[in-house]
C-alpha cells in the first residue's frame, strides 16, 4: 500500500470495531456498561449510521418485541433500551398506549440511531476497510502476532491511514446475494430497493411490468410495495418453494432464540447441528409473516373482484440468469423440477435473495491461513464468537453474525445481540486485564528476582511431567478469576512449547470459559519451610512452580478426548503392570457426556524456583536437603494422616527429578 498514515496513538485500543451497524452498536453499549474507561474505534464505510435503508417500508414491522433491543434482556436498567429511547423522543406513554409490542421498523431505525448518537465520537464514517493484518507486537516473542493492524481508506478524500490493536470484532454484515446479477437502476437487490427503484420508476400510473425474486419476508414486502404504489403495473413473484410459507411464531419456536439455546446449541455434535438448522428453517428463512400474506392475499383477491389480475405468483421456479438490455430487464428461470427454462421481459427487477456472509477474502487475506475450521469446513468459533486461530496468531479476531453453524439459525437475528456482545466484551476486558497485569509485573521492579527464573525447558518439563496436578486460571471480568484444580498431562511432541491435555465436568462453569481463550495453569512442584538454624539467615519458604500461558481449545473430537483420558491413567502409574485405561472403559457412554475435553496450546513457560540462590554454596546445599528432607518425610506422613493409611513404601515410584539448586 502507497501514502499509508498512521493514525492518531492507537497502542492503547481495547478492539477496533469494522462495521457500525447493530451488532458492533450492541457491543459499544456492552463495552460502556461492563469496561471501565474502555477504548474502541469503530469504522463504518457509511457517511451516516444505516441499517437496512433499502426496506424501511412504510408501515412494515418488525418480527421481535421491543424487549429485544440492544440491551433489555442483558440489563433492564441500562440507558440504551428502547423505553429510555422512547421516552427521551417523549413518546412513551403514547407508545405503550398503542398496545404493540413490535415497532415499526422506522420507529426501530429511529432508536438505533438515537443510540449510536452517544458512541459518534468513537466511530470513523467513510471509512473503507482494505486490508486486516497480523502484527507482531514488540514485547512478543518473535513468532507470535499479538495484534492486528486494520487499514483504511477515506471514502472522501481517498486517504490511507490505519490503526492497530490486540483485538478487531467484524460486524461487517452479509454481501447482497446476486446469483451473477448486476445492480443497476432496474436490476436492484433488495437492500437498496427504496434508494433506487422507485426514482427509476417515477410513474405511478404507467402498466410497469415487474418481477420479484424471493421467498422470503423481503420479496412479500416488496411486492405489497409494488402492488399499493403501481396501481397499473402487474407485479410477477418468483419463488423456489411451491407456494408462500408463513413463519412460525409459536412461543416453543421462539425458545430456539434464547441465549441459553446457543449456548446448548454450541455443545452439540456436528450431526445434530446440522440437523437441528433444516428442521428451524422456516423460522427464518424463506418465510413471510402471516399478516403480511394477509395483505397479499386481500390484495390478489380484490383485483380479482375487479377484473383486473395484478399479482402472478411463479412457484418451484428458480433464476438463471438476468441482465438489463437495452432498457429491458431479461430474466430466465429454471422449473426446478423438470430443468424447463422460461424467459421473461420486465421493466424492472428487484432481487429478495438475501446475503452471504463469508470473511472477505482479499481483506483478511493474510489472517486466514491462521484461521482453524471445523468438520464441516466453517470457521472455528469460541463460545465468545473469537476465531480460534493456530498458535502464531494471539490477537483476538471477533465475528458477529457469523456463527450459524455455532451457534444456531439465530445467531444473525437481533434477538441474541445484547448477550453476544456481553461476552465478546468480557472477553476483551480480560485480555485488557492480563495484558495490563504483564506490563505492571513483569518489567517494573524485576519481580520475581531474575536469579528465581527459570528458562530451560527440560527443567520446567521435568516439573510439569512430575507434579501433574495443577491450578487452571481464567478470567470471567477484569476482577472474576474463576479457577479448578485438575492433572493435566503434556505432550512435549507437538507445538513450539508441548500442548496440554486436561478435562472437567461439563456442569463446571470454567468449562465455559476455556474455547479459544487464554488461560494460566500454574504447576506446583516440592516446597517447604527453612528454618534459620540451618543456616546464618532468616526463615524462609523455599518452592519450584511452573507457569504456563496459552491458548485453550474444546475437543469435539471424541477419539482425541479419549487418548487423553487414557494418557492421563498412563501417566499416573507408568511402573510396569500398572493400571492401563481401555479405550472402551474411557469411551463409557455413562460418562462422557458429562465432561469436556480441552487442550491448551503453550505459548510460555516460566519457572519460579526460590531456592536460596542468593546464599552460599553450603547454605544452598542445606536448605535443598531440607526441602528433600521435606518430600521424602514430612509430605509422605502428611498424606497417611489425610488418607488414614499407613504408607510403607520406602521410595516413590516415580523419582523426582530435582532440579539444579544453582541460579542465573
Amino acid at each position: 500500500m502507497t501514502s499509508v498514515l498512521p493514525g492518531e496513538d492507537d497502542s492503547d485500543l481495547d478492539f477496533i470495531g469494522i462495521g457500525f451497524g447493530p451488532s458492533n452498536l450492541a457491543l459499544a453499549v456492552a463495552a460502556e456498561e461492563l469496561i471501565p474507561n474502555w477504548r474502541g474505534l469503530f469504522l463504518e464505510r457509511s457517511q451516516s449510521f444505516q441499517w437496512h435503508p433499502g426496506m424501511m417500508l412504510e408501515g412494515a414491522r418488525m418480527q421481535i418485541s421491543f424487549l429485544k433491543d440492544l440491551a433489555t434482556l442483558r440489563n433492564p436498567a441500562s440507558r440504551y433500551t428502547f423505553l429510555q429511547y422512547a421516552k427521551a423522543r417523549g413518546r412513551l406513554e403514547q407508545f405503550v398506549n398503542i398496545n404493540e409490542f413490535r415497532p415499526t421498523r422506522l420507529e426501530y431505525n429511529d432508536y438505533l440511531k438515537w443510540v449510536a448518537e452517544s458512541f459518534a465520537d468513537r466511530v470513523r464514517y467513510g471509512a473503507v476497510v482494505t486490508a486486516v493484518v497480523p502484527l507482531r507486537d514488540s514485547p512478543s516473542p518473535a513468532d507470535r502476532f499479538a495484534r492486528l493492524r486494520v487499514y483504511v481508506r477515506d471514502e472522501s478524500t481517498g486517504v490511507e491511514t490505519c490503526f492497530s490493536s490486540p483485538n478487531v470484532v467484524y460486524g461487517g454484515g452479509g454481501v447482497p446475494r446476486l446469483l451473477g446479477a448486476r445492480n443497476t437502476s432496474a436490476v436492484v437487490h433488495s437492500s437498496a430497493f427504496l434508494p433506487n427503484f422507485p426514482n427509476r420508476f417515477n410513474e405511478p400510473d404507467k402498466a410497469y411490468r415487474f418481477a420479484v425474486v424471493g421467498n422470503g419476508q423481503s420479496a412479500a414486502e416488496i411486492a405489497e410495495y409494488l402492488l399499493s404504489h403501481y396501481r397499473r403495473a402487474t407485479t410477477h413473484l418468483f419463488i423456489s418453494d411451491h407456494t408462500l410459507r408463513a413463519t412460525d411464531h409459536s412461543p416453543f419456536i421462539n425458545e430456539h432464540f434464547f441465549s441459553v439455546k446457543a449456548a446448548e446449541f454450541y455443545d452439540y455434535p456436528p450431526a445434530k447441528r446440522a440437523a437441528l438448522r433444516n428442521e428451524l428453517r422456516l423460522t427464518n428463512y424463506g418465510v413471510v409473516d402471516a399478516d403480511v400474506l394477509q395483505k397479499l392475499y386481500q390484495i390478489a383477491y380484490l383485483d380479482e373482484v375487479r377484473g383486473c389480475r395484478r399479482l402472478f405468483l411463479h412457484g418451484e421456479s428458480r433464476l438463471s440468469r438476468v441482465e438489463e438490455i437495452d432498457g429491458r430487464v431479461v430474466a430466465r428461470f429454471e422449473d426446478r423440477f423438470s430443468g424447463e427454462s422460461h424467459e421473461f421481459d420486465f421493466d424492472g427487477a428487484v432481487l429478495a435473495t438475501g446475503y452471504d456472509r463469508v470473511l472477505d477474502a482479499e481483506i483478511f487475506r493474510e489472517v486466514l491461513p491462521h484461521v482453524l475450521r471445523d468438520e464441516s469446513g466453517e470457521i472455528s468459533l469460541s463460545r465468545s464468537c473469537r476465531v480460534n486461530t493456530g498458535p502464531a496468531l494471539t490477537a483476538g479476531l471477533f465475528l458477529q453474525g457469523y456463527g450459524e453453524a455455532s451457534f444456531g439459525i439465530g445467531d444473525t437475528l437481533l434477538s441474541l445481540l445484547p448477550f453476544r456482545a456481553q461476552a465478546i466484551a468480557q472477553e476483551i476486558a480480560a485480555s485488557r486485564h492480563r495484558d495490563a497485569v504483564t506490563v505492571r509485573q513483569r518489567p517494573v521492579g524485576d519481580y520475581p528476582p531474575k536469579r528465581y527464573l527459570e528458562t530451560d525447558p527440560d527443567r520446567l518439563r521435568a516439573v510439569i511431567e512430575r507434579y501433574r496436578f495443577a491450578t487452571l486460571i481464567s478470567a470471567r471480568a477484569t476482577d472474576e478469576p474463576v479457577v479448578t484444580q485438575l492433572p493435566l498431562t503434556l505432550d512435549t511432541s507437538r507445538g513450539s512449547h508441548g500442548v496440554l491435555f486436561g478435562h472437567m465436568d461439563l456442569a463446571n462453569p470454567h468449562a465455559e470459559l476455556l474455547d479459544g481463550r487464554p488461560v494460566l495453569a500454574l504447576f506446583h512442584g516440592p516446597n517447604g519451610y527453612i528454618p534459620p538454624h540451618q543456616s546464618n539467615q532468616l526463615p524462609t519458604w523455599n518452592s519450584i512452580t511452573v507457569e504456563v500461558r496459552g491458548r485453550a481449545r474444546i475437543l469435539r473430537d471424541k477419539d482425541a478426548v479419549v487418548d487423553g483420558l487414557r494418557g492421563i491413567a498412563a501417566a499416573a502409574d507408568p511402573s510396569p503392570g500398572g493400571f492401563r485405561l481401555t479405550r472402551e472403559a474411557a469411551s463409557d457412554e455413562r460418562l462422557f457426556p458429562f465432561l469436556v475435553g480441552f487442550e491448551i496450546d503453550i505459548d510460555e513457560m516460566v519457572g519460579r524456583f526460590k531456592l536460596s540462590q542468593d546464599r552460599d554454596d553450603r547454605d544452598r546445599w542445606l536448605a535443598a536437603r531440607t526441602l528433600a528432607h521435606g518430600l521424602e518425610q514430612d509430605d509422605r506422613d502428611l498424606v497417611a494422616s489425610i488418607v488414614e493409611l499407613p504408607l510403607d513404601r520406602d521410595h516413590d515410584p516415580i523419582p523426582l527429578r530435582r532440579a539444579r539448586t544453582s541460579g542465573t
